[in-house]
């Protein structure tokens, strides 16, 4: 027990030890980690149960994008509570705030979509796509189009579906995944593209020719899908080279295969605008939607169909039996009311616009500030999602040996700031995706103590720790 520790929070602590399973966490070491131990948030800001501040630059996983402590979402809440506190979407059932919620989502995104089937996070998303694009093409007398394509790196989750389409080997070890038919293909990362290829137009051409390889290979006819997200997140915050999208989706077109947008992270105002998929000249048949549709506040997700894919559904005989799929909490009332209110707040505040520009002015900061530092070899990002990634030798863009080691020595020098960030397996970065109300004095506040963690960084980097 510290200084600072009562005897009812270690009790907690010793608790936590003993019976909590953490996700993504070290099974082996977590016992003896020092919690991070979070009473209250408030804006960006989080209270540790000892009382100190913390800003959380990294938005809860992602997700608190009207930030923290908001009481209209809490009334929404408890309003709804009141009214109703639960109602299933089966069969013909249904309620007001999953009704209005769906007009208003259809009424923000992308011209094309007319359906939409709510879950409770986007890993179940994804796997409610998945199922749909099986049923899709056994409906349309296609039974052996099912194999699914990702990318290397990407991330859509962690169930045994969702964690086969993500391309992250550290997400699948000892689990058996991913499972046959789900394949991956190159990530769109710039910063790690082969030596030989000098132009963003050489690399897209050579990831869609990798992409089209992959497609010959296994056969056409047995590509059902290819999942991708706008900037993929958890792989390290990777933007698309200009004219990727434009480029595979012209693969996909040859050969039938649907498009999958996962917009987990990127939804909901993270970029700039309120989904990023216009922005890369996406043209989804699918979209995947969580985390900022409530901010983080309820658990729910949205999965998204086109007209060209619900039409199909829709046609399937009434013989055939009834649309065997849905969650005991799908469109529930309480979460989709948040929902609302969450979407009123980012309209109202114009919060989308805000994380375009307190997101350029954070990352010009950073490059005034970092980009001249001897190991900061890319920072990276649009709107309020961004990265400083760290390399042994910036010009040649060569990673430490020890990556993983660099990566949470950084997330560790940055909480000893009180600051919090995140990181990617494999790869050495301070990867951030603070609340969409952020302001430019509190991104200064997050360079100042960037900058302060930076010199024990560069010092351990330069003593060569991670080689």
């Amino acid at each position: 027990m510290t200084s600072n520790t009562s005897t009812a929070q270690q009790r907690l602590i010793d608790a936590d030890h003993a019976h909590l399973l953490h996700p993504f966490s070290s099974l082996y070491s977590q016992k003896n980690k020092e919690l991070a131990f979070f009473e209250s948030g408030e804006g960006i800001w989080l209270t540790s149960a000892s009382g100190e501040k913390y800003i959380d630059a990294a938005g809860g996983l992602w997700c608190t994008n009207v930030g923290y402590g908001r009481q209209e979402l809490v009334d929404a809440a408890s309003s709804q509570m009141s009214k109703l506190c639960y109602l299933h979407s089966f069969s013909n059932f249904t309620h007001e705030p999953q009704i209005e919620l769906t007009e208003k989502l259809l009424s923000l995104l992308p011209s094309g979509f007319d359906r939409i089937f709510y879950g409770l996070s986007g890993s179940d998303a994804n796997d409610s796509n998945v199922k749909l694009i099986w049923r899709y093409n056994n409906v349309l007398g296609r039974p052996e189009k099912k194999k699914i394509i990702a990318r290397e790196s990407g991330y859509h989750g962690s169930t045994v579906t969702a964690g086969s389409l993500t391309g992250i080997t550290a997400a699948h070890r000892a689990f058996d995944i991913p499972r046959p038919g789900f394949l991956h293909t190159v990530a769109a990362d710039w910063h790690r593209r082969p030596d030989h290829i000098a132009t963003e137009e050489e690399f897209v051409r050579y990831l869609a020719d990798e992409l089209e390889k992959l497609i010959l290979a296994e056969g056409p006819d047995t590509i059902a899908a290819f999942f991708a997200e706008p900037i993929s997140g958890s792989g390290g915050i990777i933007p698309p080279p200009a004219g990727y999208f434009e480029a595979i989706d012209a693969v996909l077109k040859r050969y039938d295969i649907l498009m999958v947008a996962d917009e987990v992270i990127t939804g909901f105002g993270r970029t700039g605008t309120w989904f990023a998929s216009p922005r890369y000249n996406i043209k989804p048949d699918l979209m995947t939607l969580s985390k900022g549709i409530t901010s983080g506040y309820l658990p729910l997700s949205a999965s998204v169909l086109s007209e060209r894919v619900s039409k199909v559904l829709y046609s399937e005989a009434e013989a055939d039996g009834a649309f065997g799929h849905g969650f005991t909490a799908s469109g529930h009332p309480v979460c989709t009311a948040v929902a609302m209110a969450n979407i009123d707040i980012l309209e109202r505040e114009k919060l989308p616009e805000n994380a375009a520009k307190v997101g350029a002015y954070l990352q010009n900061q950073l490059r005034e500030q970092l980009g001249d530092r001897p190991f900061v070899s890319d920072i990276r990002g649009e709107g309020l999602l961004m990265t400083i990634e760290f390399d042994k030798d910036k010009e040649t863009r060569t990673p430490f040996v020890q990556a993983s080691k660099a990566g949470h020595f950084a997330i560790q020098a940055c909480h000893d700031e009180k600051l919090v960030i995140r990181g990617a397996r494999g790869r050495a970065l301070a990867a951030m995706a603070p609340p969409l109300t952020l302001t430019e004095s509190e991104a200064d506040q997050i360079v100042e103590r960037l900058l302060r963690a930076f010199t024990r960084i560069e010092d351990a980097m330069h003593k060569g720790e991670f080689d």
